[in-house]
């Protein structure tokens, strides 16, 4: 064999090595895409969720009935908002500790501090049932999801909204009853042996229950 046919034998050998790789970096690239994607969706207003939020998403109006209307929830909110209609029994149970009413047109003559409001879903019922919400949270965003779903139910104006430390407010307010619906940590606690409120992210049992 010449040294020019040895030649070009090395350059296809080059040329077939290069397209192997080329070919097996795009087959990885295709494949951490469609990982990605199995990752995630996207809702029909171009929202990409984690997967894993899929199974709240599809629960959405039971979270909010007027979720179409424009009600905002971050990742942490898709599983932290309570149902509305819990939440709407627990609102007619307080209002109810005060005056017995029946209906929405005679609120119930108390103020309730929601310590913990997240983006609004007990707040926005408590509104709805008594007469003044202290709405406290310390996630600037999700404070103002709060009130952006406050706005969409058309309740805001008999909710106060504060940015702050519940623990840290909580000797400065003045209120009839207090409602408290912790943050819990999320859903990992279903690999948890055990949950508690010592298994809470934040502050110990006993501040919990003081």
């Amino acid at each position: 064999m010449g040294r020019r046919q040895k030649r070009r034998q090395r350059e296809d050998s080059a040329e077939l090595v290069a397209k192997r790789q080329r070919s097996g970096h795009s087959q990885q690239t295709k494949t951490q895409g469609q990982q990605k994607a199995s990752q995630s969706f996207t809702t029909p207003d171009g929202q990409v969720l984690p997967a894993e939020l899929k199974k709240y998403w599809r629960s959405r109006h039971n979270f909010f009935w007027r979720f179409d209307e424009g009600i905002q929830i971050d990742e942490e909110g898709w599983y932290s908002v309570t149902p509305e209609a819990i939440a709407e029994d627990t609102a007619v149970r307080i209002a109810q500790l005060y005056n017995d009413r029946r209906k929405k047109a005679d609120y119930g003559r108390i103020c309730v501090i929601d310590a913990f409001c997240g983006v609004g879903g007990n707040t926005i019922k408590l509104a709805e049932w008594c007469e003044h919400v202290i709405a406290i949270e310390i996630d600037p965003q999700r404070l103002e999801m709060a009130r952006n779903n406050a706005e969409v139910y058309g309740v805001a104006e008999r909710i106060e909204f504060i940015l702050g430390d519940f623990y840290q407010l909580a000797p400065t307010l003045k209120a009839d009853v207090v409602f408290m619906s912790p943050p819990w940590g999320g859903p990992e606690y279903t690999g948890a042996s055990v949950f508690d409120l010592d298994s809470m992210p934040s502050h110990s049992a006993q501040e919990w229950v003081d």
